[in-house]
């Protein structure tokens, strides 16, 4: 946009004080690309100098952007050592590139600019852009990949981010603390920073900083070789003046990377609370058993029964007609050692299977009760002993479609579980309304829906005022639903999935007409019309009912008021 002679040489001068920081560098591939792309912004500035001063380009070639002006760190010595030699290439290509009349010799010397450190623990250079790809390592496995030692040192440095994030999120927040004012950053992350509690220690910490969002691809496969997808964020402190989504032009950009409604300020609804729950975590793979196993222990002594269950998992939820667990687990719930030991063959079992893994455990109260699941989830069992029937999803899903599960069937932390056997709120989880809000409120494994139960289902706002005659009619199309879904995966032996994956999006089918009549119904319930905001809708039900709870009034959860 610079105009004039004077406008172009401050610009030029300003090209010169730039700083670009790569805080993950590696051997220093971003600082390469950026290198080249500065050069050719200063090559842009001198042909209009030249334009307006009617001379040769030739004359004004004088080298302003130079390696001493990127800066990275990285814990590997060899890639620090590489990422210089890389910015040293970087100006040689430049150069032929651009034909210039700089020497490329001598080489610069980059020790204090490319320096072997840790990030989380060294103070950034001041930067007009900070880009890269930080480390990408889950959050359930940065202590195990870390150390308890190191790890603890990042927590309580970090203080206000809770535990099982991924580790990139860091490097989210210490760039937008150490970004110039008028600077910009642009980070690579794994895509679950747009998610749950990931995306509070890092976006929304962007948000709430004064930063905004202001181009991002929400998700797609990292070309390199980890095995994920990525989020590609970039963000300033001013302003822009368009935003771009997934190359698209959209209105705004939210910490989720949608730009639809932010559903990340939604409340959990307390009366929502103690209904919905992972499954358990045996925590070795020695309670698992075969059938043929638990045939030779009831023949054994039919007592065993007790401790003897089918185990329901995510993959026979998904692929198996009704669910029907295909695997059975050894459940010594909470007894004692000495309890547990009457059982003899499933203990001894356990003793020879499970124990010895159980010694490497970091977690000393899982090492000490080895014959006891990692998470037994207590809460969960007294929540469904009562009904005759509780309702579950794969957590991660293309689907999310919850069936109803016998209750003798152990479910696995693979799946999530809803404490009710009303079909009236089976119906409400099944329909449109509820699919809306999961993909608004869910996270992500690749491209696939990740169902989290405090997210998706605690801050679901359930209708408040139905008629009892709404109710018993979402209940029986629930059921009616139900009924249909069975009869098919029994006829075809299919799982759920082939089901939806064949005729959920065929309009002449019975699934897809069923779907239609209950989404109707739940529409009204909800007092919804056809051309309104739904997301907005929920999201506005949501703030007022936990606004309700704070004055102490009553508020409906998963449950019909009419039951």
């Amino acid at each position: 946009q610079a105009g004039t002679i004077g406008e172009l040489n401050t610009l030029q001068l300003e090209l010169q004080q730039y700083k670009v920081l790569d805080p993950a560098c590696g051997s220093g591939n971003f600082l390469y690309v950026a290198y080249q792309e500065l050069k050719r912004i200063e090559q842009l500035l001198i042909e209009k100098i030249a334009n307006r001063r009617r001379s040769s380009s030739d004359q004004l070639q004088i080298s302003f952007v130079t390696p001493k002006q990127f800066y990275g760190m990285d814990i590997n010595p060899f890639a620090v050592e590489l990422a210089r030699v890389t910015l040293m290439i970087a100006r040689k290509v430049a150069i032929d590139r651009f034909n210039l009349t700089e020497a490329s010799l001598p080489l610069d010397t980059l020790d204090s600019n490319i320096i072997c450190a840790d990030a989380l623990f060294t103070d950034w250079q001041k930067a007009d852009a900070i880009i890269g790809n930080p480390p990408f390592l889950g959050g359930n496995k940065v202590r195990l990949e870390l150390g308890d030692k190191y790890i603890e040192k990042v927590f309580n440095k970090f203080a206000d981010v809770k535990d099982k994030v991924d580790f990139c999120t860091y490097w989210f927040r210490l760039a937008n603390d150490s970004l110039n004012q008028k600077g910009r950053a642009g980070l690579v992350g794994s895509n679950s920073i747009r998610q749950g509690l990931a995306r509070k220690a890092s976006l929304d910490y962007i948000n709430e900083n004064n930063g905004y969002i202001h181009e991002a691809i929400t998700t797609q496969v990292w070309s390199g070789e980890a095995a994920v997808h990525v989020s590609i964020v970039n963000w300033c402190y001013e302003q822009p003046k368009a935003y771009y989504l997934d190359n698209q032009l959209v209105e705004k950009i939210n910490s989720s990377l949608t730009s639809t409604v932010d559903v990340s300020q939604a409340n959990i609804i307390k009366a929502n609370s103690n209904y919905a729950f992972k499954g358990v975590q045996p925590t070795g793979k020695g309670f698992i058993i075969t059938e043929e196993e638990v045939q030779k222990y009831i023949k054994d002594n039919n007592n065993n029964r007790t401790v003897l269950k089918q185990f329901l998992d995510a993959k026979d939820l998904a692929r198996r007609p009704h669910g029907q667990p295909s695997r059975w687990i050894i459940d010594f719930n909470n007894m004692s050692l000495e309890d547990a030991s009457e059982y003899k063959l499933p203990f001894e079992h356990i003793k020879l299977t499970v124990k010895l893994e159980r010694e490497q455990n970091r977690r000393e109260v899982t090492k000490l009760n080895w014959w006891k699941y990692g998470e037994k989830r207590p809460a969960m069992r007294t929540a469904i002993e009562p009904l005759a029937c509780y309702f579950t999803i794969p957590r991660h899903s293309k689907w999310f479609i919850f069936l109803p599960a016998k209750k003798e069937w152990l479910p696995a932390d693979s799946t999530t579980v809803v404490a009710s056997d009303d079909f009236y709120i089976l119906g409400i989880l099944t329909s449109n309304i509820h699919r809306i809000w999961i993909k608004a409120q869910s996270s992500t494994l690749e491209d696939r829906t990740r169902y989290t139960h405090n997210t998706c289902f605690e801050t679901f706002p359930f209708p408040q005022t139905p008629s009892q005659e709404l109710v018993e009619k979402i209940r029986q199309t629930a059921n009616e639903l139900h009924e249909y879904r069975s009869q098919q995966m029994e006829k075809k032996q299919w799982g759920i999935t082939k089901l939806y994956n064949q005729f959920f999006n065929e309009p002449s089918s019975q699934l897809y007409q069923l779907h239609q009549k209950l989404d109707k119904l739940v529409m009204e319930a909800y007092h919804f019309q056809a051309d309104e905001d739904i997301l907005e809708k929920l999201l506005t039900l949501n703030l007022e009912l936990a606004e309700k709870e704070k004055r102490g009034e009553t508020v409906i959860g998963p449950w019909s008021p009419y039951s």
